[in-house]
């Protein structure tokens, strides 16, 4: 009797933590899967090309208090795509984006983008990973703070 007592109290802990840990997931990445930029400066933050790959990377950038999320992802031909963690019609829901594959998932309304087309101005309406513009600058992509901030109102 106080065996089966124990593995309910251990049953009940264990939900409970699983419970929890869904609750501070914002996208399907907990937020200790979003990094500040390793560098920045008082216009621009920059990121080493050589830190993306092809499984999304997602950034945080604090604008006066807004967590503003982005995500950077190399497609199979080695071409940097960037965009914020949000979509342009669904961005309220505040849900994002996760990978499968080669492609990039709203998860909000569960369309799917094919990294190729990320980083690309939303020219037809509708859900699209909203455009955020980026430079490759030598061995890095350049992103201006201002245009960070100019879509704070997202997040």
């Amino acid at each position: 009797m106080i065996m089966i007592g124990s593995i309910a109290l251990i049953g009940m802990i264990y939900l409970a933590g699983c419970t929890s840990t869904t609750q501070n997931k914002n996208n399907g990445n907990t937020n200790s899967d979003y990094t500040s930029p390793p560098q920045q400066n008082a216009t621009e933050v920059r990121i080493p090309i050589s830190d993306i790959g092809p499984a999304a990377a997602f950034y945080s950038y604090d604008a006066s208090g807004v967590t503003v999320r982005y995500f950077a992802v190399k497609d199979s031909s080695g071409n940097t795509h960037m965009a914020f963690d949000a979509c342009d019609v669904c961005y309220e829901a505040k849900k994002g984006y996760k990978q499968n594959g080669e492609q990039m998932q709203c998860l909000n309304c569960g369309r799917q983008f094919a990294i190729t087309s990320i980083g690309t101005e939303n020219t037809a309406g509708g859900c699209w990973p909203s455009y955020l513009a980026m430079k490759i600058d030598g061995n890095d992509v350049a992103i201006k703070i201002t245009d960070l901030e100019a879509k704070s109102f997202m997040f």
